[in-house]
């Protein structure tokens, strides 16, 4: 009766991980979406209460500049800027353009041993009992199989993903430096782009290519 009920099992097993395989993925349907990457500075947002409160007039919004412009300005521009704007000034060594990158996958697999190890000892030691006199199946020995290797996997461990990526950043003032990144997808910044460091957090391209012109015409010249 036990060696029936354990040969339904090993077929049932069996049944399912077959129907698994000769089942193929769906197509993923083709898809477009703009990222918006974190680290555009914008607005500080308000809660409820204080937007009552508070009017337009008032809410400032968010401005980078970098210190080379901003003490190329006169004293009348700075507080015709900071009237309306709260201002974040940047120092040379806190940004920069990525000019190369370089990427390692050092993702893990996983393993199966223990799952494969647990499956053959439990199998061997059921086949030793039947061949000194005990009764003996074939779908028993795939149970016996089976139910090792499910508690030999508790030994492995599960695949993961991580990869490396290396940096070469132009920074404000012209040196070079370089700025490891580790996560656990393999999207990256692109070279050219402008990013804060050591955070390597994309800003606007604006930053890094600011002039005093163009820093009097959006900031003062539209007041």
């Amino acid at each position: 009766m036990q060696s029936s009920t354990l040969s339904n099992f090993s077929a049932l097993c069996v049944v399912i991980f077959l129907a698994g395989c000769a089942t193929s993925a769906p197509e993923i349907p083709r898809q477009t979406q703009r990222v918006e990457e974190v680290g555009y500075l914008v607005a500080p947002s308000k809660s409820a209460s204080e937007a009552k409160d508070t009017t337009v007039s008032q809410i400032k919004k968010s401005a980078l500049i970098t210190k080379s412009i901003w003490e190329k300005l006169s004293e009348a521009e700075k507080i015709s800027i900071t009237t309306d704007y709260d201002i974040k000034i940047l120092s040379p060594d806190s940004f920069g353009v990525i000019t190369d990158v370089q990427g390692a996958d050092q993702s893990n697999p996983g393993t199966n041993a223990g799952a494969a190890l647990g499956g053959a000892v439990a199998s061997a030691a059921y086949l030793d009992r039947g061949l000194r006199g005990n009764n003996y199946s074939a779908g028993g020995a795939l149970a016996i199989g089976l139910l090792g290797a499910a508690i030999g996997s508790t030994m492995d461990s599960g695949p993961s993903s991580k990869f490396q990526f290396r940096y070469t950043v132009k920074l404000g003032d012209g040196e070079i430096q370089y700025f490891d990144e580790i996560k656990s997808t393999s999207f990256r910044h692109s070279i050219g782009v402008c990013i804060l460091v050591p955070s390597l957090t994309l800003i606007s391209q604006k930053i890094c290519n600011q002039t005093i012109e163009g820093i009097r015409e959006k900031y003062i010249f539209t007041q």
